[in-house]
């Protein structure tokens, strides 16, 4: 399994009451999803996702593919659990975003939140367009890690609500996880909390 992302450690002194796990530009996050591998296609394939990343910010795209296998133009062999291409034919993410949460958003209209399902490890950027659909040219595409799967292989948790963030002892406060796109903000910091079981 490969994933991205970065763990800073803090001193004593820092202050926790500044930090919010809503995700700018997106707002509050629902639960973790755990990919059903036993579950109809349609039940993953085609659905919308958000993220917001250090490079090119909140971009929309789809999910195209889990679980794949594939080789590059130049013949390198690689797998990934997602391939998401941008809509409407964007970048859905540029060099630099790497690490950043994928989150499934609803249908139009759809009161749910947005849920975390990826980790963002590499894309166009890197290797090059696929021809991922009939009738369409070589696509930009992105690479992104099966969270779920992911933290039941780290056996870790993802804190996903500002009230957990605040029950957490103070010794766990220093496992904070930050996304690529806190580095950037001018306001209270993003931040994806991750403690042991």
């Amino acid at each position: 399994m490969r994933a991205d992302g970065a763990f800073i450690p803090f001193t004593e002194s820092f202050d926790i009451s500044r930090v919010t796990t809503t995700v700018r530009g997106v707002g509050e996050m629902g639960e973790v999803i755990y990919v059903d591998l036993q579950a109809p296609i349609n039940s993953l394939i085609a659905k919308h996702v958000v993220k917001v990343g250090r490079s090119s910010g909140l971009t929309r795209g789809i999910i195209m593919a889990y679980a794949v296998e594939y080789n590059d133009e130049k013949g390198n062999c690689f797998f990934t659990d997602f391939l998401i291409v941008g809509e409407n034919k964007l970048i859905f993410e540029l060099e630099g975003d790497s690490g950043s949460l994928i989150l499934l958003i609803g249908d139009e209209g759809a009161m749910e939140k947005p849920r975390p399902i990826g980790i963002i490890w590499g894309g166009t950027a890197n290797r090059g367009r696929l021809k991922l659909r009939n009738g369409h040219g070589p696509e930009n595409w992105t690479s992104g890690v099966d969270l779920g799967r992911l933290l039941n292989l780290l056996q870790l948790d993802l804190i996903t609500t500002d009230e957990d963030l605040r029950g957490l002892p103070s010794f766990l406060s220093s496992l904070i996880f930050y996304s690529p796109e806190m580095m950037c903000s001018s306001t209270k910091p993003s931040a994806w909390i991750i403690h042991k079981f």
